[in-house]
């Protein structure tokens, strides 16, 4: 076989220098074997790596959101029972009950099922539910709108909400289901009159 010196095999293109190391494993040449595969990391340490995308400000913007709805469900849950246990035995006899998370796994405002299926831009939402109940408040973002549309969706059991409109009324033109018959729906332009709302609706749900 050739003598191969480090050089040489620096100098290869590196698609010879992969059939250099097929060969020399075919003939069990292990010096070159060694050679060929410290020259490949010498390689692959000198690729510039991919640098990580930095958050578009639509993303950083519904990061930011769902940490802010998230400290107004902790600071509730303090204020109220709000564990599932207690909404499991106070909705004894509902059929099909499913107690709802307040936040996600990993702390945040829950992914709403618009945003999911790519109705709007940002639907993140945080939840209690007990009995056929629920109150809701989230982060609202249509589309293609600036970020500084975004609305603050509280939505409860009609007699639950003052000044609750119907779903459709706040949000023309997208479908909803899941009990959304009882409930209304009010929009807020700051999070602390929403989280205000969604205060007062838990105090009734949970009384």
């Amino acid at each position: 076989m050739v003598d191969w010196s480090d050089d040489r095999i620096a100098a290869l293109s590196d698609q010879d220098l992969k059939n250099l190391l097929v060969n020399a494993e075919r003939k069990s040449a292990a010096d070159v074997i060694a050679q060929c595969k410290a020259e490949m990391e010498k390689r692959d340490a000198a690729k510039p790596r991919k640098a990580s995308k930095p958050r578009t400000e639509l993303k950083e913007f519904e990061h930011d959101m769902s940490a802010q709805l998230a400290a107004v469900g902790k600071e509730m849950a303090e204020k109220y029972d709000l564990s599932e246990e207690t909404a499991k035995a106070k909705s004894a006899g509902v059929k099909g009950f499913r107690s709802h998370k307040l936040l996600d796994a990993k702390g945040y405002a829950k992914l709403g099922g618009h945003q999911r299926d790519g109705t709007v831009a940002v639907d993140r939402y945080i939840s209690y539910r007990r009995g056929n109940d629920i109150v809701t408040l989230g982060v609202w973002l249509l589309k293609d709108a600036p970020i500084e549309n975004h609305e603050f969706h509280v939505s409860a059991p009609a007699e639950m909400i003052e000044g609750g409109k119907t779903f459709s009324e706040v949000r023309p033109g997208i479908s909803e289901k899941d009990l959304q018959e009882t409930r209304h729906i009010r929009a807020f332009k700051d999070l602390p009159s929403a989280a205000a709302a969604f205060d007062a609706a838990l105090a009734k749900i949970t009384a």
